[in-house]
Parts: C-alpha cells; sequence; structure tokens
C-alpha cells in the first residue's frame, strides 16, 4: 500500500456539532484507522456527490475498491452526468451506506494514468470484488483511458457509529 490510506494522518474531533450531540471536546473513543481501512476496502457500493454545473449537487452509487493505498471509483460511461461533472469540476465526496456507521471522504477526482499493467491489476481486484452476485463484471482498463475511473485524492475522512466517537482525519496538501 503506497497510497494515502496507506498511512494513518492526525485523527482529531470535529469542530462542528454543538455541545447537544455529546461529541467530547477532548478524550472519548476514536474510530480507528483500520475500521476505516475495512470499510473502504469491503463496501459493496460507494455513493458520490458531484457538483452540476450550475452547483447543484449530483448523487449517486458507483462501485470501487480500496487498492495500494488509494480509493478508485468506477464511473461508467464517460458521457454520465457525474463524469461530465467531474471533468468539469474535480470536487468530491464520498460516502458509504450506513448511518449509524458512517464514512465520509471528501477530496478532489483525480483521472487513472498509470500504465497498463497498473490498470489491468486494478482490473482484476475489481472484477475479484464484484464478481459472483453481480455476474460476469469484467472492467475494462482500456476504457478508463476515457474518463470512467478516478482516484480519490482525500483531503478529509469523517466517520462515527454513535456523535461521542466523531473522528475526522485531514490528509497533508501538497
Amino acid at each position: 500500500m503506497a497510497g494515502p490510506f496507506a498511512t494513518e494522518p492526525p485523527r482529531e474531533r470535529p469542530d462542528g456539532p454543538p455541545p447537544s450531540y455529546g461529541v467530547p471536546r477532548t478524550g472519548g473513543t476514536f474510530i480507528e484507522w483500520s475500521t476505516v481501512i475495512e470499510r473502504l476496502t469491503t463496501a459493496e457500493a460507494y455513493w458520490i456527490a458531484t457538483v452540476m454545473p450550475d452547483a447543484r449537487p449530483h448523487v449517486v452509487p458507483v462501485w470501487g475498491t480500496l487498492f495500494e493505498g488509494d480509493l478508485f471509483l468506477e464511473t461508467g460511461s464517460p458521457l454520465t452526468r457525474k463524469n461530465r461533472n467531474l471533468a468539469e469540476n474535480r470536487n468530491v465526496v464520498e460516502h458509504l451506506d450506513g448511518i449509524n456507521d458512517a464514512l465520509i471522504v471528501r477530496g478532489l477526482a483525480e483521472k487513472i494514468q498509470p500504465d497498463l499493467e497498473f490498470r489491468k491489476r486494478l482490473a482484476a481486484t475489481m472484477k475479484a470484488k464484484y464478481a459472483g452476485d453481480y455476474g460476469e463484471y469484467e472492467p475494462e482498463p482500456e476504457r478508463w483511458d476515457q474518463g470512467s475511473a478516478w482516484r480519490i485524492a482525500p483531503e478529509s475522512v469523517l466517520a462515527w457509529r454513535d456523535m461521542p466517537t466523531a473522528t475526522r482525519w485531514r490528509f497533508p496538501t501538497a
């Protein structure tokens, strides 16, 4: 694992909830980074929010995987609304299912540009994850050159099971 998710960034309490939410300013229980990694690795779907040209949000579920320390999302045809949005505005929020086990990644989407061998390994990982219950899922690494797979460069992760466990990680910026 070499990507940004390979090493836990500094964790902290989120600064937004009012005192009535019960989030301690100090102490208390944090969500473990290993839980974040496990959830990102095993998630069935990843809800992504993109920004439409008129600044309205657009939210849809997509498939993806945590691979070599990076979060990759496959977004289908380059002609879909989500891909057209990402081509114009790379800001993205990814959210996993689970109101009582929330995990939210905020960052920038980057088109994958690695070599064909890397894309073949990524495609094999996606196929292994989604084969079986999903039929014969066959990702096409060559198609990804047209903009249907994105690496999420994380800026922050927010997770909680109940509000006293609310934990935020901020990634260093380049």
